[in-house]
């Protein structure tokens, strides 16, 4: 690519004004839209980014989050700006994407086909969940033979890395991305959100952990976020013990590794 190449901190410069952008839209339409794992962590313990994190991660109660697309479409000022998911097959992943269209970003361990995106903000729907972790372990599976699929076998964190993606790829039936991503998707919505007294983000969940009291998205209060303000669960405490445990003590130095993407303007 010929392209100028898109810095670690303009990189966050963009994902900082697609969030200001979905806030601003959000609170026009009334949507509740919350700052969730390494954004909300990076708020808490930086209050902003990680420094070597690079992305942000929001969720959203169902209901909004199906409004978003409409809303998101109709009320932009940032025509540039736009919603991407497995919907429209704009993107191949189970939640919202929204992407900055004047970039390109290249995901190096995802499959050449898929791999192209915009600089993105992620978008997750939270759902409402019966009493036991069954929908955890469903998607659980999905997700393995999701991740194969759109593995890239020419990348790997090791020749054993690489050797596994390629005998796997090989031998696993031939299946429609997009249908999978709409399995994962009809499991998540399974259970409405009005009916449950607990909630989890199941479209791309960490695990069991992801089990939070309904006030995780209806019971919010604004952080300071790079000279912003934006919601997040006003019991961050709970929400950060149950993602990442000893929360306020940052990792090793040499665990601290962003995302591993190229970016570029187009």
């Amino acid at each position: 690519m010929g392209q100028r190449r898109i810095g670690a901190d303009e990189m966050k410069a963009i994902e900082l004004d697609i969030t200001r952008e979905l806030y601003r839209v959000c609170h026009e339409e009334g949507l509740r839209c919350v700052m969730a794992y390494g954004t909300l962590l990076g708020a808490i313990r930086h209050h902003g980014f990680i420094p070597w994190d690079d992305d942000i991660d929001l969720i959203m109660p169902r209901e909004d989050y199906e409004r978003l697309p409409e809303a998101f479409a109709r009320r932009s000022r940032r025509p540039y700006y736009e919603i991407t998911w497995y919907r429209d097959r704009s993107s191949i992943y189970p939640f919202i994407k929204v992407v900055d269209a004047r970039t390109e970003v290249v995901e190096h361990y995802v499959d050449e086909r898929w791999c192209r995106t915009g600089v993105w903000v992620d978008v997750f729907p939270v759902d409402g969940i019966g009493p036991d972790d069954k929908p955890f372990d469903q998607v659980a599976r999905l997700r393995r033979k999701y991740d194969y699929l759109t593995a890239n076998v020419h990348e790997g964190s090791s020749v054993m890395s690489l050797l596994g993606k390629r005998v796997l790829k090989a031998v696993m039936p031939k299946e429609d991305i997009y249908r999978i991503a709409q399995r994962v998707d009809d499991m998540a919505r399974a259970t409405p959100l009005a009916k449950s007294d607990e909630v989890a983000q199941l479209a791309w969940p960490i695990g069991p952990g992801e089990r939070m009291p309904r006030s995780i998205v209806f019971d919010t209060c604004p952080y300071d976020f790079e000279g912003e303000r934006f919601e997040g669960p006003r019991d961050f405490d709970l929400c950060l013990s149950r993602w990442y445990g000893d929360y306020m003590t940052p990792p090793p130095e040499g665990k601290r590794t962003p995302h591993y993407v190229d970016a570029r303007w187009v």
